[in-house]
C-alpha cells in the first residue's frame, strides 16, 4: 500500500496494526481484532467499528473504551456516522449529548466526557462497508490521528470484503449443491415419473375391454401425477431464494474465466435478499453482455464483478483492466442501425424499471460498467 503518511514511524505502526488481520476469515473476529489494533494505533480514549448491515443501518460490532458500544444501531439520518459516509471525514466538538442531530453512538461517548469524535468511512469499490470512530475526552481529534484512521480504513476494507466472502462461501456452496440436487431430481426422477404416466395411458388405451386392467392403469397414472406434484414442490423448496442470483452470477463468471482465459472474481456485498424475477433476470443479462464485451473488445487480464445489496436496490459492477473506452463512445437508450442491441438495449431495459446504467473508465485504465436497479423492497 502507498501510505499518505510521511513519518516512517507511522508507517511502521500501521504495518504492525494491520499485520495478521488477513488471516481472520470471519467478519466478527476481524472486526473485534481490528478494533483492538486501531485502539493501539491511535492516541484516543475510545474507538469503535460499525458495519452496514444491509437494512440501511450501521451496527457497532466492536469498541474499545470505558463505555461498551457493541450492538448500537445507527439508522440512516443526520447523525455522525451517516455524515461520515457522505463525506471523507467528520470531526465534531461540543456537547454531542445535547445535539439533536447526534446519533446514539455520539450521545453514548458524550456521556462519558468525550467531546471530540471523528468518523472515517470504510469503502470498497464505491460501496459503503462501515465506519471507524475515534474519540477524545480533551477535545477535537487531531488531523494526524484522522490520517492514521483513514489509512487503517483503507487497509481494512479489502480484508472485510474477503471475510464476508469467506462467510458466504459455505452458504454459496450449499446453494449450489441444492441447485444440483434439484436439477438431478428433475432430470432423473421427473423423467421416470413421466414415463410411468405415459405407460399407464398406453395400458388404458390397449386394454379398454378389461375393467381391472384399466382401473390399475388409472391408479398408476394418479399415483404418478401425485408423485410429480410432490417432486415439483420439493425442487422449488430446494432452490434457494436469497442466494439464487449470486449463485447464477458466480456460475457465469466461472464459465467466462474458463472460456476466455481471463482471471475473474465475483464479490458479493451486503446480505443477499430475493429480488423480483425481472430484476434478477435483468442483472444476469447485464453481466453476460458486459463479460461478452470484455472478452471481445477489452484485451483485459482480469475482471472484478461486484454484486451489492442495498435496502431498496441492488447494483452490479463489472470492472476490467483492459484498454478502456473508445474516445467516440456515446450511449443511447435506443440501439441505432448497425450497433446491435447490446449495451443500448440494456440501457433501455434498466431505465424501464427505474434503474441506472453507466459505463465509465476506471483507475486501472480499463472500463467499469455499473447497473443499479430498485428492488421494490421498503426495508
Amino acid at each position: 500500500m502507498c501510505y499518505s503518511v510521511k513519518s516512517i514511524e507511522d508507517v511502521r505502526r500501521l504495518v504492525v496494526a494491520t499485520r495478521g488481520l488477513a488471516g481472520l476469515a470471519g467478519a466478527p473476529a476481524l472486526v473485534a481484532t481490528a478494533c483492538r489494533r486501531l485502539a493501539d494505533l491511535v492516541d484516543t480514549d475510545v474507538v469503535a467499528v460499525a458495519l452496514l448491515d444491509g437494512d440501511d443501518t450501521l451496527v457497532v460490532g466492536a469498541s474499545a473504551g470505558p463505555v461498551p458500544l457493541e450492538g448500537l444501531r445507527l439508522p440512516r439520518g443526520p447523525g455522525l456516522g451517516w455524515r461520515a459516509l457522505r463525506r471523507a471525514m467528520v470531526t465534531t466538538t461540543g456537547d454531542c449529548a445535547a445535539d439533536p442531530d447526534a446519533d446514539a453512538l455520539a450521545r453514548a461517548v458524550a456521556a462519558d466526557g468525550v467531546r471530540g469524535l471523528g468518523a472515517v468511512p470504510v469503502t470498497w469499490g464505491g460501496n459503503w462497508l462501515g465506519v471507524l470512530y475515534a474519540g477524545r475526552r480533551g477535545g477535537r481529534v487531531s488531523p494526524h490521528t484522522t490520517l492514521l484512521v483513514n489509512e487503517f480504513a483503507a487497509s481494512l476494507a479489502p480484508l472485510l470484503v474477503n471475510a464476508v466472502r469467506a462467510e458466504q462461501a459455505g452458504r454459496i456452496a450449499v446453494a449450489e449443491e441444492r441447485r444440483r440436487i434439484a436439477q438431478e431430481l428433475h432430470d432423473t426422477a421427473g423423467q421416470l415419473l413421466f414415463r410411468i404416466s405415459m405407460s399407464a395411458k398406453e395400458i388404458q388405451q390397449g386394454a379398454a375391454d378389461t375393467a381391472g386392467t384399466v382401473a390399475a392403469a388409472r391408479s398408476i397414472e394418479l399415483v404418478a401425477a401425485e408423485a410429480s406434484g410432490y417432486l415439483r414442490r420439493a425442487m422449488h423448496s430446494l432452490l434457494p431464494a436469497d442466494d439464487a442470483l449470486p449463485v447464477t452470477l458466480r456460475r457465469d463468471v466461472a464459465a467466462f474465466a474458463a472460456r476466455a482465459g481471463i482471471t475473474a472474481e465475483l464479490v458479493t456485498l451486503g446480505e443477499p435478499a430475493p429480488a423480483p424475477p425481472e430484476v434478477e433476470g435483468l442483472l444476469v443479462a447485464v453481466l453476460r453482455e458486459a463479460l461478452h464485451n470484455v472478452e471481445k473488445h477489452a484485451g483485459a487480464g482480469a475482471v472484478l464483478v461486484s454484486l451489492a445489496y442495498r435496502p431498496r436496490a441492488v447494483s452490479l459492477a463489472v470492472e476490467d483492466d483492459g484498454k478502456g473506452l473508445p474516445d467516440d463512445l456515446a450511449l443511447h437508450p435506443v440501439a441505432r442501425r448497425g450497433s446491435g442491441l447490446g449495451i443500448p438495449g440494456l440501457l433501455q431495459r434498466v431505465a424501464g424499471v427505474g434503474g441506472e446504467l453507466t459505463v465509465t473508465g476506471n483507475d486501472d485504465g480499463g472500463t467499469s460498467l455499473r447497473a443499479t436497479v430498485p428492488t421494490g423492497r421498503t426495508s
